[in-house]
């Protein structure tokens, strides 16, 4: 939708964005759902499609325009359907691919399992050109640790569509297989997703390029 430069970041939790975006709805003067609906009103904004005509306008600001965009597709995963138990590559790799079609900016998810395959928990956890000084192990472990589980499956979009791993896909790959050997947890696969196909590292045998 929006054609920004990229940034890195790490990703707020829901209630994080949520106080930025009232923050900056405060800086144009909106303090009250009164003050919101008088501006909604004011700039013609009826309905959901002049909303997303608006951010993409010059009359909204780069950085409420990226939060208000991000709002919306945390609002679009907020019912993911997966089933509880992924048991394959090829569902783990289908639904992963279905869950970001669309998304204008690279981003990095991880699905932590159990030792039953049931899984504990989804989080993206980077956005943005990711490299391996932005996407660093130790905060994909970080969350593994919190959750207990005892297996990973790393995933990230090519918004282009081109599902070719880059030198950095493969270095954090190895990374991630050193850390997680380290770790005693298992490192399933990572996973390149584009326009609703996927490329599974560990079918490509490039966790032994390195």
């Amino acid at each position: 939708m929006l054609k920004r430069k990229p940034n890195h970041y790490f990703v707020k939790t829901d209630l994080e964005l949520l106080t930025q975006l009232f923050e900056q709805l405060e800086n144009k003067g909106i303090h009250t759902l009164q003050d919101l609906n008088v501006f909604l009103k004011n700039a013609g904004l009826n309905s959901f499609n002049d909303l997303l005509k608006f951010i993409t306008s010059s009359e909204c600001s780069d950085e409420l325009a990226i939060t208000v965009e991000e709002v919306l597709d945390r609002l679009r995963c907020a019912s993911p359907k997966r089933k509880t138990i992924l048991t394959s590559s090829i569902e783990v790799g289908t639904y992963l691919a279905d869950k970001l079609i669309g998304h204008k900016q690279e981003e990095l998810w991880a699905l932590y399992i159990d030792n039953s395959n049931h899984i504990i928990a989804e989080k993206k956890l980077f956005q943005g050109t990711l490299n391996r000084s932005i996407a660093h192990p130790r905060e994909i472990f970080r969350w593994a640790v919190i959750y207990g589980c005892s297996g990973i499956f790393i995933a990230h979009n090519h918004p282009s569509g081109k599902l070719t791993p880059s030198a950095s896909d493969l270095e954090l790959t190895e990374s991630l297989r050193q850390a997680a050997k380290m770790m005693k947890i298992d490192f399933l696969d990572h996973f390149i997703v584009g326009e609703g196909q996927y490329l599974s590292l560990r079918e490509k045998n490039c966790f032994k390029v390195l």
